[in-house]
């Protein structure tokens, strides 16, 4: 289930009548036939970037791949791309020629290896003057990105995700961009408010009266309390993080996520962001969390925990010049990649980065997931959910149907039609087969998300159908409120890519068919 566990939905049934939902033009040249789809090999590489440091703390550089150990899962496998970087552009020398046993070189001595900044505001735990501190420096570092480096801002109010800029590197732009980010309400004060409210029942047992260990058990109980209001929301803030991570378009080259929060909100519930960090490994993200709150240094130190788990380290600067930290810390590193046996089974893999001169250290991201078509279709879903999506995948027709009350739920009938160039048809017996997975995801008129049950649909026909057509799958979803706005999408095998469409149950207009 998803945010607030307030969604169910019916199984999906399918027609196995193809019937074209969009009518053809009778004067056009009659389409083609949809080919038949083959297996296809996944050859995704993952790329783990690694810093190594000296006793002292300083950046070892001139290493080459014979200098480290790559585990995943704790078996060593061979480095199979390498590269040096250097403040942001490769040093590495080409491969020798006759030398087919070493890794290959991803990038070119001298090349720029562009970084991707995706800087995330959490304004439900950062106060204003801090906050606006660190986004003053940021803007004022701006200078920073080069000519391949660009940058996304997203803002979360504790309920929704707010686009403040897309990808771009043009410096213009991201200053209005921050703008926007400085005029928002910030919330930290509420929420450190209702935390500090605790403090006075720790000074009551200290001006009890109690001695010894009684008042040192009083006091050690009495220190892990936190507020229901803090816990609730650091639900929500995390949440928020992991699909912010998962949902926002992917950019090319090295990503770097810039986390503003209040570190002692990691002390509420730290496993909460296990999601996050998940997804940051599974998407290459190195996180950099900065303090935009007033976080004592305990709670600093457990945010650095969580950054390393992603190969990044949290931001301590008393200039707040967090970015231009940043910069510097994510621009030199090794880069190693290989190449693992995908199976799409969704399965999480540890990765450990090994330097074989002991007195070094190294830090890099520790795991990747091997992701299935189910759940790339489902985190396409989210995406389109919480940021749009683009009109070229924009192909499926959804048709509601009127919501009828059934107890406490609501069930909206569906139907849904997808380009037969999508069912990815294989032939089977007499005829043909496609399974295809889809993925739902709703979200209330409050912000409140969730995907719904994953389903597949299953189509037989005995002869194959033409392009441009649609087959109709019929099916019913079960909502417990109606105000519904519900995505969904479907893998094409064509493109890669996922197609989607969207209708608004009830309290919404557009409830009508959309493609």
């Amino acid at each position: 289930m998803g945010l607030c566990m307030r969604w169910t939905v019916a199984a999906m049934t399918a027609m196995t009548v193809l019937s074209p939902l969009a009518a053809q033009d009778k004067d056009k040249k009659q389409p083609d036939l949809v080919q038949i789809t083959g297996e296809t090999i996944d050859v995704r590489v993952v790329n783990v970037e690694a810093v190594v440091t000296g006793g002292s703390g300083e950046r070892v550089r001139g290493l080459t791949a014979g200098d480290f150990r790559l585990l995943v899962d704790g078996r060593e496998v061979p480095v199979e791309y390498f590269a040096e970087v250097e403040e942001g552009a490769s040093v590495t020398a080409d491969k020798p020629a006759g030398s087919a046993a070493a890794p290959s070189v991803p990038v070119a001595a001298g090349e720029a290896v562009g970084r991707s900044y995706l800087v995330y505001v959490d304004d439900s735990f950062s106060l204003f003057n801090r906050r606006n501190a660190v986004l003053d420096k940021l803007e004022r570092d701006l200078a920073l990105l080069r000519p391949a480096d660009r940058m996304a801002i997203l803002a979360f109010d504790g309920s929704r995700i707010a686009v403040l800029s897309r990808w771009t590197g043009e410096v213009q732009a991201l200053k209005a961009a921050l703008e926007q980010a400085r005029q928002r309400p910030a919330h930290g004060d509420r929420a450190l408010a209702q935390q500090r409210a605790l403090r006075s029942d720790v000074d009551a047992v200290a001006e009890s009266g109690l001695e010894g260990d009684r008042i040192q058990a009083a006091l050690e109980d009495l220190s892990h309390r936190v507020s229901p209001e803090a816990r609730t929301q650091l639900g929500r803030t995390a949440a928020a993080a992991a699909a912010a991570l998962r949902g926002f378009a992917a950019p090319p080259g090295r990503k770097v996520m810039m986390l503003l929060s209040g570190a002692w909100s990691l002390s509420v519930a730290p496993q909460l962001y296990g999601p996050m960090v998940d997804a940051a490994n599974r998407l290459g993200y190195t996180v950099y969390p900065v303090d935009a709150s007033v976080s004592d240094a305990r709670e600093v130190t457990a945010l650095d925990k969580l950054a390393r788990a992603t190969g990044g380290r949290v931001m301590i600067s008393a200039a707040n010049e967090a970015f231009r930290d940043m910069v510097a810390d994510s621009g030199s590193y090794y880069w190693l990649g290989f190449t693992p046996t995908w199976k799409a089974d969704d399965q999480g893999h540890k990765v450990l980065v090994e330097v074989r001169r002991p007195e070094l250290k190294v830090r890099s991201r520790s795991g990747f997931s091997d992701l299935s078509k189910r759940t790339e279709t489902a985190m396409k879903a989210e995406s389109v959910l919480l940021f749009g999506g683009t009109a070229d995948e924009r192909r499926l027709i959804v048709q509601l149907g009127e919501p009828r009350r059934r107890g406490r739920d609501f069930e909206v009938p569906v139907t849904l039609g997808v380009p037969v160039e999508a069912l990815a048809l294989t032939p089977q017996g007499k005829g043909y087969l496609a399974e295809v997975p889809l993925a739902v995801a709703a979200m209330d008129e409050n912000g409140g998300r969730a995907d719904l049950p994953a389903s597949r649909l299953k189509v037989v026909v005995t002869t194959l159908p033409k392009t441009g057509t649609y087959a109709r799958f019929q099916t019913v979803v079960r909502l417990r409120d109606a105000g519904q706005r519900l995505v969904f999408t479907v893998p094409d095998p064509v493109s890669g890519q996922a197609l989607w469409g969207e209708a608004a149950v009830g309290g919404r207009k557009d409830k009508k068919a959309t493609r």
